[in-house]
């Protein structure tokens, strides 16, 4: 007996009972595995700003609705024997892919919402929704991050997803060359940069004396993973304060690497000046910018390939003028010139990082160059509304690339 989900699944996608957007404007289907997780609140910042597209959002797992409210949205039904095929990819060590009940809720959705393009978050998570693209006509998108281009993405796998989709988009140089050395052609490469939200005002920092009683306090903001370098950020800091100077450190986040960390706070005997606040909202990050001297970001490749596009917190402390030391890792000098809007060190490099912490400390002309050109960089290159309308141009051009596919 053929299941009824089979039959008529849009009967069983939350959501489905909803009409399409009652515009003229063109629809654009975004697929996320998860929505959302904090740490992509960029992508809620695209999909929310949208201007000449209606967006819907479709997604396997909601997630913190609380923090990401959103009415265009699609929940898929889980297939009943989703725990056999789990088990059964994961012993013969392959990504679990959309089953055959969550493929046919996807295509009759975007068959209801007559959608005129389909974008797909991350390419680890479009190799799992490769069943769908590949019965998919429509134009179709898919946008690189940064981690999911690291060696867990086999070769056999990026081919699978060269032959199913339309256009790539990547948010940084580096990527793109990622692509292009994986096989990618350049004319179905786009670039698409992270958009962040600008100060109403700004006018740059005037850094202050510091002391004992006003001592300079550092920030890391970001998920508590290897790549982030926090364990660099925390050794540094054990140097500035050998070498005289006194200095506080915030490290804002949570992640799988948290115990360790703290763990290497009591080794080194800085407990009383580390502070982990945990997971802070990004309203409450950009308000408490301000409280902070320097920004640190010390990005490094991990030993699986694992990298940075351009880091959403990095970009956030300059649009506010906060200066910021990072590495010359993947994305980042795309953003920062070295001793204009920024400090680039190298990767891996406590000793470099304390230098750069204490030469910013120290030469008050270069902290407020550094804070003035940081601001003026985002505002140039990286607001949200620069961000939207090239993720709209890269739908119109996808939907181009479509066409000459589909034509005889």
């Amino acid at each position: 007996m053929i299941p009824d989900v089979w039959k008529n699944p849009s009967r069983y996608v939350e959501g489905a009972g909803m009409t399409q957007a009652g515009t003229d404007r063109p629809v654009a289907v975004s697929f996320l595995a998860t929505f959302l997780s904090p740490e992509m609140l960029h992508v809620y910042r695209q999909v929310t700003s949208l201007r000449h597209f209606d967006m819907w959002v479709i997604t396997r797992s909601r997630k913190h609705p609380e923090l990401f409210p959103y009415p265009n949205l699609i929940t898929l039904k889980k297939s009943p024997w989703r725990f056999v095929a789990r088990a059964w990819h994961r012993l013969a060590r392959r990504r679990v892919p959309l089953s055959a009940w969550e493929t046919r809720q996807m295509l009759a959705a975007v068959q209801r919402l007559q959608a005129h393009v389909v974008h797909v978050y991350l390419g680890t998570e479009a190799v799992r929704a490769l069943p769908y693209l590949r019965q998919e006509h429509r134009p179709k998108v898919v946008s690189f991050h940064g981690a999911d281009l690291s060696d867990h993405l086999k070769p056999e796998e990026f081919d699978q997803l060269l032959a199913a989709t339309d256009l790539f988009l990547v948010r940084s140089d580096s990527l793109k060359r990622a692509l292009l050395e994986r096989g990618c052609p350049e004319q179905r490469i786009r670039m698409n940069r992270t958009g962040v939200p600008m100060p109403e005002s700004f006018t740059p920092r005037i850094p202050p004396q510091y002391s004992a009683q006003r001592p300079l306090r550092l920030l890391q903001a970001c998920r508590f993973v290897e790549k982030k370098g926090l364990d660099v950020t925390i050794q540094a800091l054990a140097q500035v304060r050998e070498r005289g100077v006194a200095a506080m450190l915030t490290l804002m986040g949570s992640g799988p690497r948290e115990k360790a960390l703290r763990q290497l706070v009591k080794d080194l005997n800085l407990e009383s000046q580390v502070q982990f606040p945990g997971f802070v909202d990004n309203q409450t990050l950009l308000q408490g910018l301000p409280h902070y001297d320097i920004f640190l970001h010390p990005s490094r490749m991990t030993s699986g390939g694992d990298r940075e596009g351009i880091p959403n917190a990095l970009l956030e402390a300059m649009a506010w003028g906060i200066p910021s030391i990072a590495t010359r890792h993947s994305g980042i000098p795309e953003v920062i010139a070295d001793g204009i809007n920024g400090i680039l060190i190298e990767e891996s490099s406590p000793q470099s990082l304390a230098q750069a912490i204490i030469r910013m400390a120290t030469d008050p002309r270069l902290s407020v160059k550094i804070s003035q050109g940081g601001h003026d960089t985002i505002a140039q290159r990286f607001t949200i509304a620069r961000c939207v309308e090239s993720l709209e141009e890269s739908y119109r051009f996808a939907i181009t690339l479509a066409r000459s596919r589909n034509s005889p």
